[in-house]
């Protein structure tokens, strides 16, 4: 009988009967491997990516890992890289070379942005942005298109773009379809059901969830795929130690409680940000007049705690954010902390040209939500009292 995502989450990877015991995944601090004789050792160097061989390319740790996201995604093969970023551009750079083009999603994750136009172009890689509504996808399509990397949920504004649409375009033009899935996890949305070929998430967030620590993962059905990322990683000698395997595994085990009650504060902060007349616009997917709302449904089945919203501007921004104690000024997001980040764009691509509001992104935590209601309410008034 097949076993439930949840049941799954908890127990693949544990192996008690093999580790004296111990629930937990052992962590191999390693740099160098012992091999027991020259074949052992001739063995392990043609499968190197597979078996023990070198600290820097994989540890038992990291690999028991990766075969636990594997079977999570429903994937055959990933590779763990040191940080969400990492993992996306080795992955653009493992695909893309001189004279090859790459579609980007307009709403990007900025780093990637940035990547794309001081590294790709260094390398003679044309980059060429696109809506979510994908109205223009085909015609920007060219010959030496190689790549569409799409990501969905956006990270600031939760753009979601229409998944068989875009798989289906990347297939029928024989182009390779990526996608960060960070915004969800696979607890969400597997996109790779959807004909994805490549889907990435930084483990950095909701998957660690404590704020102290950075994993990439890039998963994918294809070996061919697999084996090109996983060199690609190992000739830039990125690294992913085992502690860090470790803090994500201890964190995918209450994944799922955790995301539940972050949707859960997420939506009464919804409410209460909805009730202010200061604020004058929200972004937050599970609200149904987001435009957003019915594509959402369709491809995901949970939310999380990110909140976009801007206030009217009525004097100094500091007055209402320095006066904010639960909600810490902060990067990232997915911990059990509440964080807000001020913005001076929603994509990267397109920079605010109001005047008239400032815009925050939220990350909403796990404390009681009387606290963080309270909050606002109190670093509100100081801001509209001044």
């Amino acid at each position: 009988m097949g076993k439930k995502l949840v049941t799954k989450i908890i127990h693949t990877g544990s192996s008690p009967e093999k580790n004296s015991g111990s629930i937990n995944m052992p962590v191999y601090k390693n740099s160098t491997l012992i091999f027991n004789n020259y074949n052992t050792f001739l063995k392990a160097k043609k499968n190197k990516f597979d078996l023990p061989y070198y600290g820097r390319i994989n540890t038992n740790t990291t690999s028991n890992l990766a075969k636990i996201i594997s079977t999570l995604y429903k994937s055959k093969f990933t590779v763990l890289t040191s940080s969400g970023l990492s993992a996306i551009t080795l992955t653009l750079k493992t695909f893309l070379k001189k004279n090859d083009e790459v579609l980007i999603t307009e709403n990007c994750y900025e780093p990637v942005f940035n990547f794309a136009q001081s590294e790709l172009s260094k390398f003679g890689v044309k980059v060429r942005y696109f809506s979510n509504n994908c109205k223009n996808l085909e015609n920007l399509i060219k010959k030496n298109t190689k790549l569409i990397y799409v990501e969905s949920p956006g990270s600031l504004n939760y753009e979601v773009i229409d998944l068989k649409k875009i798989s289906s375009l990347a297939k029928d033009r024989k182009i390779i379809s990526i996608i960060d899935n960070t915004w969800s996890t696979f607890l969400g949305c597997n996109p790779l059901i959807y004909g994805f070929d490549v889907v990435i998430e930084s483990a950095t967030k909701y998957i660690s969830g404590h704020s102290d620590n950075f994993l990439g993962i890039v998963t994918t059905k294809s070996k061919l795929m697999y084996d090109s990322i996983k060199k690609t990683t190992v000739r830039y000698g990125d690294f992913v130690s085992s502690e860090s395997c470790y803090s994500a595994f201890n964190g995918l085990k209450t994944l799922k409680i955790r995301i539940e009650n972050h949707s859960k504060n997420a939506f009464e902060i919804f409410n209460f940000l909805k009730s202010k007349k200061i604020v004058n616009n929200i972004k937050y997917l599970p609200d149904q007049g987001n435009k957003n709302y019915k594509l959402w449904k369709k491809y995901y089945s949970l939310s999380n705690g990110l909140i976009t919203f801007s206030i009217i501007k009525k004097g100094l921004i500091e007055k209402f954010i320095d006066n904010l104690e639960v909600f810490k000024i902060g990067f990232s997001w997915g911990g059990y902390e509440s964080l807000i980040l001020p913005l001076n764009n929603l994509k990267p691509t397109k920079k605010l040209t109001t005047n008239n509001k400032y815009w925050f992104r939220i990350h909403v935590g796990l404390e009681d939500v009387s606290d963080l209601k309270k909050d606002l309410e109190k670093a509100m008034d100081i801001y509209e009292a001044q």
